[in-house]
């Protein structure tokens, strides 16, 4: 197993104080849908956390949904996020995409050595680092597995945003969920365009939460002028999409 010394020592720590503390991190470095998740995901239903990491917004969502499955294709946080969660969200150790199959999913190594876990992904991105750790995962798309009623789907997977969504378009069509996307990471290079795409596609709106409140994101990411939220006034790294209403025929 890969995970650190920290995190096999808070393996053994109560999961409640735990998440809670990582929550309010989160919230106040690029995250604050966690502290406003009542507002956003309706209640009830199903909701998926694909890249789930450690389970952050997996037991967020627990409060709210009555049933959290969360997408976590990296074995050693797969596990970690499972004995964490202890039920309260299952934990696929799946990578979601546009079509099933193996791929390789790479995990940057710092300079010293350590496992960069929170930047695993299936398209070798993050360069900047010299050495990856690689594992062979499952591949699936999110509507092979028939979930229903789903209102809310978070995706985190540097880089593969649009390919989760592309795997769950039958699903999208069906139940509209909310869509909480990180695509203000620095992963893409016009997120931007990619967002206005999105919003095109699957027929939503796409909003930045700023200061608890939801801002139209399409002309904030184009003032941006840039691929990343990192050290700018814009509190979020992550786009929320909310259906338009449906047009009466």
């Amino acid at each position: 197993m890969a995970l650190s010394l920290r995190e096999k020592l808070t393996m053994l720590t109560p999961p409640s104080l735990f998440y809670r503390r990582r929550i309010g991190e989160e919230t106040e470095s690029g995250e604050p849908e966690l502290a406003l998740l009542q507002d956003i995901v309706p209640r009830g239903g199903t909701a998926i956390d694909a890249g789930a990491n450690q389970g952050i917004f997996a037991y967020a969502l627990a409060a709210i949904a009555e049933r959290v499955v969360a997408f976590e294709p990296n074995p050693d946080y797969a596990f970690f996020a499972r004995w964490m969660l202890r039920g309260r969200a299952e934990v696929r150790e799946f990578a979601l995409s546009d079509a099933p199959g193996r791929a390789s999913f790479y995990v940057p190594l710092s300079d010293e050595g350590a496992v960069l876990h929170f930047a695993g992904n299936l398209k070798r991105m993050h360069s900047q680092f010299r050495n990856m750790k690689t594992y062979q995962v499952d591949v699936r798309t999110l509507d092979s597995f028939g979930f229903s009623d789903v209102r809310f789907i978070k995706v985190d997977v540097e880089g593969s945003e649009r390919e989760v969504l592309n795997g769950a378009r039958e699903t999208i069509a069906r139940d509209r969920p909310a869509l909480l996307l990180e695509l203000l990471s620095g992963t893409h290079e016009n997120p931007g365009a990619y967002a206005a795409a999105i919003c095109d596609d699957f027929g939503y709106d796409a909003f930045i939460v700023q200061h608890a409140e939801k801002i139209a994101a399409l002309p904030m990411i184009a003032a941006l002028g840039k691929n990343t939220s990192w050290g700018t006034h814009i509190e979020s790294r992550n786009v929320l999409f909310l259906p338009r209403p449906r047009k009466v025929k």
